[in-house]
């Protein structure tokens, strides 16, 4: 494994455990804002965070870079994170977790359709289905699954948007564009979308909610780890390894949240629990091996 390889991988890693703490994160602020002001308040300052690193990377490139951009942060965030939040809601987090957890599947038949990628393989198909099998032990050992027909569609809407969201980043590093840059772009016309939604939603600035301890605390997590950190690292791993690839791992999200469950909140670990981990990081390792990728796809 050469060395862009080794840190593609080790990236997905890393933003794969901060992305499995926050369904829990969300559900804490859900209890004093809305969908839409979590939204724009967590990208706000993520922007401004990645602004610090890189001050110009607003700086006008070309049409078609700004507007794989806007819809990179379309799709990536501002519908994505509207479902999700919604989706958290409407229904109960096992069931969102593991809904959304089809997102590697979605993102594998985006990517042959629109960047003709490669096909899929029985590796692939056999990982999914062992991830999923997996990942619905540890729903049903958590939560209990409850049919929530509009919750669970934004959940399913997640996974679809996802994969587009991959589709419109495949396409502007294509071009070049650092990303850094792309991240930064992405999320300030998310914001610029927010406020769309704002406008007909309505936004209110609570002081007094957001000066509790546990609101700063999450929103700095959401922020700066899961959304500045996490969306840099997740981008430069679709660099290195591929969108297909990087999106597999999603079917560790389940598992990271069911451990930080144990070790927080003081779960308990049971048959399903040990099951559900085993098959899910099993059908995570099975979808990664063997597959070849065509030049487009690296």
């Amino acid at each position: 494994m050469n060395r862009n390889k080794f840190l593609g991988h080790s990236f997905a890693v890393i933003v794969i455990l901060f992305w499995g703490l926050t369904f829990v994160s969300c559900k804490v602020l859900l209890k004093d804002f809305t969908p839409v002001e979590i939204l724009f308040d967590r990208f706000v300052i993520a922007t401004l965070c990645l602004l610090l690193l890189s001050p110009f990377a607003l700086k006008f490139i070309s049409f078609r870079v700004e507007l794989y951009s806007a819809l990179a942060g379309f799709f990536g965030v501002t519908i994505y994170f509207v479902f999700e939040n919604n989706a958290l809601i409407y229904s109960n987090a096992s069931n969102v977790s593991l809904i959304v957890s089809t997102t590697p599947l979605f993102v594998a038949i985006f990517d042959r359709l629109f960047n003709k990628g490669a096909k899929l393989t029985n590796n692939f198909i056999f990982g999914f289905i062992l991830a999923m099998a997996g990942i619905a032990c540890l729903s049903f050992n958590s939560i209990k699954l409850e049919l929530n027909p509009l919750g669970d569609l934004l959940a399913l809407g997640c996974s679809i948007v996802w994969g587009f969201y991959n589709i419109f980043v495949c396409k502007v590093q294509k071009r070049n564009i650092k990303t850094l840059v792309i991240t930064i772009k992405s999320f300030f016309y998310a914001v610029l979308q927010t406020i769309v939604l704002m406008m007909i939603e309505g936004y209110e600035l609570k002081a007094d909610c957001l000066l509790k301890e546990v609101n700063i605390v999450n929103y700095l997590f959401l922020a700066v780890l899961a959304s500045s950190l996490s969306f840099l690292l997740w981008n430069k791993a679709i660099e290195y390894i591929g969108s297909v690839k990087t999106n597999v791992y999603i079917y560790a999200v389940p598992v990271v949240t069911t451990v930080s469950a144990v070790l927080l909140i003081d779960e308990t670990i049971t048959e399903y629990t040990l099951l559900g981990m085993v098959l899910a990081i099993s059908g995570l390792v099975i979808s990664q091996l063997k597959v070849k990728f065509n030049k487009t796809n690296k």
